[in-house]
């Protein structure tokens, strides 16, 4: 007889099965072996993976003891009851539930990359919801190598609603007719109804006081039309334009934004179907909710896409070359988009303080919104090294001044987008629109114009907001939140709902201005002499309902 001991914590406390699995005497005799082979093969794995070699003897241990425990007692074949799953919900003991099949995770706390606590927000429960709030059934077969599998779950959680999710059903039955939304604040209205508070907060809100997300806005009120008449541009209006050489049939295009999963379960796919259907460009996350192979495998070869992505590590940076090859490989990717903007996370004040107020109604939203979090180091030699890399058009996205679109031009970049991440980084950056006249100007000075791509995002509402920016020198427009709140309401109907409102009010912005293709707007057209004069300012009632202002800590009842 010989012995093997294995370190443990006490497991399965309370079962009738099993105490303590503290000692497992493995005899010779022929039937003690037959029971434990068949958790052989198992073991093997636990023992050679990089999960128990890289933590603690006693994590590991425990999962070892696991799974020959519930191995050799049968419990994997009848079925881990609830009860039994909701008594390992610690550090060190710590089992979770995906698509009904039990878990021991605790060895893969520390390797979790979101970090420990997010596992534990859902440790010793059903995780499945969360999980997928953010993640999709490839992360989870990617994750599974690192994973001890116990058994099926035998029964099911409980669910209980909180307040807000009562709330958000019960307003979900109210939720109004499509074809009663007339503009874009129409969704965000409805949006703030119909989602959780913590997840229209983290859409919504902005950096520190939030001046410039409002500022991103208003600065469309500063600007006037100077209409031409007696035209002969008849009733027909071409709004269609290209887009880095791609042609397209409305001069804006779907930004790229994590969290589409919170607002509809289809997440990135809404977008994908409705941009083919009216051949508007979409700008495809690095924080997508689908893997690349997944996201493509729905991708028609004739729709156009542009791809964002944005280095959280130096190794990125290293390994881009590899995403590269991949995108070259699917024909609708017209264009890469690299953020540079990033070199840490924005002041995000309100969306933690909700968070904060609102713990248990936040846990999937803490899997990406993190404060204290920097980002790797970018340079204009990585941009050029990039370049040289590919054939596709290499462009930044979060370029904020307009020495800097000078100097993009100067090196080959294709395109860049005014943008500043939504009022979401740092607080009192100028809004793109104000940057774009400036630009315009600069790269006029240099002999530069024609040299590349302008495109800007932030605070568009209205169509008349893309043709102020088109008469300005922009090539297209992005919009990102309206599209979310659209998708929380309506699905893929909603998307194409707001599609089909911007046409409308950008063809009739076009003739009341006097023109007939997109190519003849131009800066003759409006009136920019207050761009800058940043207050006094007129309201706009419509966003302003829909504003959240900043608001004091609350006393404890």
């Amino acid at each position: 007889m010989r012995l093997l001991t294995v370190l443990t914590r006490p497991l399965m406390q309370g079962s009738k099965s099993l105490r303590y699995v503290r000692h497992i005497r493995i005899l010779r005799e022929t039937h003690v072996k037959g029971l434990f082979n068949s958790s052989r093969s198992k073991l093997a794995t636990i023992l050679k993976s990089p999960t128990f070699k890289k933590s603690h003897a006693l994590t590991a241990g425990s999962a070892t003891a696991a799974v020959l425990g519930y191995s050799l007692f049968g419990a994997e074949e009848q079925g881990i009851s609830v009860d039994e799953v909701m008594l390992h919900n610690k550090p060190l003991d710590c089992w979770i539930v995906l698509n009904g099949e039990v878990y021991d995770v605790t060895a893969f706390l520390q390797l979790h990359p979101g970090g420990a606590s997010r596992i534990m927000e859902v440790a010793g429960n059903d995780a499945t919801e969360k999980f997928y709030a953010i993640h999709s059934d490839s992360t989870l077969e990617r994750m599974k190598s690192q994973l001890v599998y116990i058994g099926k779950l035998k029964g099911a959680f409980t669910k209980v609603m909180t307040e807000d999710e009562l709330r958000v059903q019960e307003n979900k039955a109210k939720l109004p007719p499509l074809g009663w939304v007339y503009n874009l604040s129409d969704f965000e209205g409805i949006a703030r109804k119909i989602l959780p508070r913590c997840t229209f907060a983290y859409f919504a809100t902005g950096s520190s006081d939030e001046f410039t997300i409002r500022e991103n806005h208003y600065a469309y009120s500063r600007v006037f039309f100077r209409p031409i008449i007696l035209q002969e541009t008849g009733y027909d209006v071409d709004t269609s334009t290209t887009f880095l050489g791609t042609k397209v049939d409305l001069p804006i295009y779907i930004t790229a934004f994590a969290g589409s999963k919170w607002a509809h379960p289809m997440a990135e796919l809404n977008l994908q179907s409705a941009a083919y259907d009216a051949n508007v460009m979409q700008m495809i996350p690095k924080q997508n909710s689908y893997s690349i192979d997944e996201f493509f495998a729905h991708v028609p070869e004739d729709q156009n896409h542009w791809y964002q992505y944005h280095f959280d590590t130096d190794e990125d940076i290293k390994n881009v070359g590899t995403l590269i090859q991949r995108l070259e490989q699917e024909p609708s990717v017209k264009g890469l988009f690299f953020n540079v903007d990033l070199p840490t996370i924005g002041n995000r004040e309100k969306d933690t303080r909700m968070r904060a107020y609102n713990s248990a109604e936040s846990q999937s939203l803490s899997s990406i919104v993190t404060s204290d979090r920097n980002y790797a180091s970018l340079s204009w030699k990585d941009i050029e090294n990039i370049i040289s890399s590919t054939k596709l058009p290499v462009c930044l996205k979060g370029v904020q001044r307009g020495e800097d679109v000078v100097l993009a031009a100067e090196r080959g970049v294709k395109a860049v987008v005014l943008s500043n991440h939504g009022g979401r980084q740092l607080d009192f950056s100028r809004p793109p629109l104000e940057v774009l006249a400036e630009a315009q100007q600069m790269l006029k000075e240099k002999n530069l114009d024609g040299k590349i791509e302008i495109y800007l995002d932030g605070g568009v509402r209205r169509g008349s907001d893309v043709v102020k920016a088109l008469c300005l020198g922009a090539k297209g427009v992005g919009l990102g939140r309206p599209f979310l709140y659209a998708m929380a309401g309506y699905g893929e109907d909603g998307v194409t709902h707001l599609l089909e409102i911007l046409k409308g009010e950008v063809v009739n912005n076009m003739k009341l201005l006097g023109v007939g293709k997109v190519e003849d707007l131009n800066e003759s057209l409006v009136d920019a002499t207050n761009l800058k004069f940043r207050n006094p300012r007129v309201n706009d009632v419509l966003y302003d309902q829909g504003y959240m202002p900043l608001k004091f800590p609350v006393l404890e009842e």
